[in-house]
C-alpha cells in the first residue's frame, strides 16, 4: 500500500502530526503467523492482492502500542478460544467488533484520504473506547470452518466488505473463523451457517462469562470464504443504503 501524501507525517488513527510516524502492518503479525500467509498474497481490494507483510499503515507510536495491547493481544487469545470451542463472553464479543472496525476504518481512510472518518470520533477513539449508544443495535455473526482446505498452503485472511457511507458492517474470514458485524435489523439475512449474538447491556453481571458458542457451519475454509463473500456484497450495499437514507 502506498500512503497518500497526507499520511507521511499524520497518524491515520488519531490524526496526530508527528515526524516519528511508523509504518506498521495493516494485518497484525500474530494473524499472519496464524494463517501462514508470510509468502503469499491476500486480497486487499476487489482487483488487488498484496503480500500482507508489505501492507503497512502510518501510525504514531502511541496508537500502535495501544492497538497492540488493547486489541491485538486479547483478540489473539479470543481466536484461540473460538477455534478450540471454548466460546465467547460478551466483553470478548465487543472486542471482536472493535477489532473489525479497526480494519474497516484503516481501509476506508486510505480509500478516502481527504475525508473525515466520522464527525464524532477519530478511528482511535472508536476502536479503543467502549461502544456507545449503538450497542443494542449491533449483531455479531460467527461461524467456524471444520478444516483449512488442503488445496492451499495457507489459511484465509481478508475483508469481504467495502463501505462507502456506513462504518458498521464488516465481514471477513480469518483462519477458521468467519466474522461479520452488522446492524441487527439485517440479522435475518445472515446465512444459516452463522451463529448470531447481540451485545448484552453494559451493566449485565455476567459479561465476563462465556455464554456464546458459535457453530461449526462450514466443512472447510473455502466454503466459508465463498458464503461470507457472497452475503457481504449484499449487506455492504444494504448498510450503505440505510446510512444514506438516515442522512437524507
Amino acid at each position: 500500500m502506498i500512503a497518500p501524501k497526507k499520511f507521511k507525517r499524520l497518524c491515520v488513527a488519531c490524526g496526530t502530526v508527528d515526524p516519528r510516524i511508523n509504518k506498521e502492518h495493516f494485518w497484525p503479525e500474530w494473524l499472519i503467523a496464524r494463517t501462514g500467509t508470510y509468502r503469499t498474497s491476500v486480497r486487499f481490494t476487489d482487483t488487488k492482492r498484496i503480500n500482507p507483510r508489505a501492507l503497512v499503515v502510518p501510525l504514531c507510536v502511541r496508537c500502535n502500542t495501544d492497538f497492540g495491547r488493547e486489541l491485538e493481544a486479547p483478540v489473539s487469545r479470543i481466536f484461540s478460544d473460538l477455534e478450540t470451542g471454548r466460546g465467547l463472553a460478551d466483553v470478548e464479543a465487543e472486542l471482536l467488533i472493535r477489532w473489525l472496525w479497526k480494519f474497516e476504518g484503516l481501509a476506508w481512510s486510505f480509500a478516502h484520504p481527504y475525508n473525515r472518518y466520522t464527525q464524532r470520533y477519530t478511528l482511535r477513539e472508536r476502536v479503543l473506547q467502549p461502544i456507545d449508544e449503538i450497542r443494542p443495535n449491533l449483531t455479531l455473526a460467527i461461524s467456524l470452518a471444520e478444516t483449512i482446505s488442503p488445496r492451499f498452503r495457507d489459511a484465509p485472511m481478508g475483508l469481504d466488505s467495502w463501505n462507502e457511507a456506513n462504518a458498521i458492517f464488516v465481514a471477513g474470514v480469518f483462519s477458521r473463523v468467519a466474522l461479520m458485524v452488522l446492524e441487527s435489523q439485517f440479522a435475518t439475512e445472515v446465512p444459516r451457517q452463522f451463529s448470531t449474538y447481540r451485545l448484552a447491556d453494559r451493566n449485565a453481571p455476567d459479561r465476563n462469562t462465556k455464554l456464546f458458542y458459535p457453530q461449526t457451519g462450514f466443512p472447510d475454509c473455502t466454503q466459508a470464504v465463498r458464503v461470507t463473500r457472497d452475503i457481504a456484497l449484499y449487506l455492504s450495499h444494504a448498510h450503505d443504503l440505510e446510512a444514506r437514507n438516515r442522512v437524507g
